[in-house]
């Protein structure tokens, strides 16, 4: 059977111990993450900037690259704008692998294509 595989980062994790979960009552009701503001507002790339980075400053080394950033109007930059966002996309697959280990750990995991049966890599 073919296996799928998935790293969980630390970046992940910080994401999901910051995220803003409530109770969705719709037909017989369950826990949920608000998917408006899932980090507590409504500027979700500033809360996920601010989550993995901590608060903006003049200039930042990111990923290996620097940045020079205008604390005034602050924008965050468009190539990591995208990777903030395919990291929220992302724990998706890592709260799935969590709540199957009962873990939040980084690391290596994989499963057999259409389970959600993970097992860490050793």
């Amino acid at each position: 059977m073919e296996k799928i595989k998935f790293e969980v980062k630390p970046e992940h994790l910080k994401l999901l111990r910051r995220a803003y979960v409530r109770w969705e009552d719709c037909e017989f009701g369950a826990p949920s993450i608000d998917c408006k503001r899932p980090y507590g507002n409504s500027s979700v790339e500033l809360d996920i900037f601010e989550i993995i980075y901590g608060e903006p400053k003049a200039v930042m080394e990111i990923g290996g690259n620097t940045y020079n950033l205008d604390i005034d109007d602050f924008e965050i930059p468009e190539e990591l704008c995208d990777e903030l966002t395919q990291l929220h996309k992302e724990t998706e697959t890592v709260l799935q692998i969590a709540l199957s280990t009962g873990k939040f750990e980084e690391g290596m995991y994989e499963c057999e294509k259409y389970s959600s049966d993970w097992k860490k890599v050793e």
